[in-house]
C-alpha cells in the first residue's frame, strides 16, 4: 500500500513539474529588443530588409559572424546586451554616419542606396 501511495505521489509531482514547465515556455520572453524590427522602424523606407532581413549586419550563415556595420553598431550600444530601445536607434544613427571600407562612402549612403554595407574582408 505504501508503495502505491510513493508511486501515486511521484506521479502527481511529475504531472505538476511538468505542466508548470508547459506552461511557462508559452510565456517566453526575449530579454534582447528584436534588432530587425527597430531597424525597420529606424529605415522604413529600405527595401534591404525585406531582401537581406538579418543579412544587413549578418553577412554568413550565424548570427555570430558580423560585418563592418554591425560592429560599428555594436560599439554604440555601449554594452552587449543592450534593451534600450533608444540607445539602439543612436547606435544606429550613429554608425550611419561612421565611414565605410569604401572610401568616400559612409555606412548610410550604402542604407540609402538599399545595399549591403560592405566588409574588408570581402573586399
Amino acid at each position: 500500500m505504501r508503495k502505491i501511495m510513493n508511486f501515486k505521489m511521484a506521479l502527481l509531482l511529475g504531472l505538476a513539474v511538468a505542466g508548470l514547465s508547459m506552461i511557462s515556455a508559452s510565456n517566453k520572453a526575449e530579454a534582447r529588443p528584436n534588432f530587425k524590427d527597430i531597424w525597420a522602424q529606424t529605415y522604413p523606407d529600405s527595401k534591404m530588409l525585406i531582401a537581406k532581413k538579418c543579412g544587413v549586419c549578418h553577412p554568413g550563415k550565424t548570427k555570430k559572424e558580423k560585418n563592418d556595420y554591425a560592429e560599428a553598431v555594436f560599439k554604440g550600444l555601449g554594452k552587449r546586451k543592450q534593451t534600450d530601445k533608444d540607445v539602439i536607434i543612436k547606435a544606429l544613427k550613429d554608425a550611419e554616419a561612421m565611414p565605410s571600407s569604401v572610401e568616400g562612402k559612409t555606412y548610410g549612403d550604402f542604407i540609402k542606396a538599399d545595399q549591403q554595407p560592405p566588409t574588408k574582408a570581402a573586399e
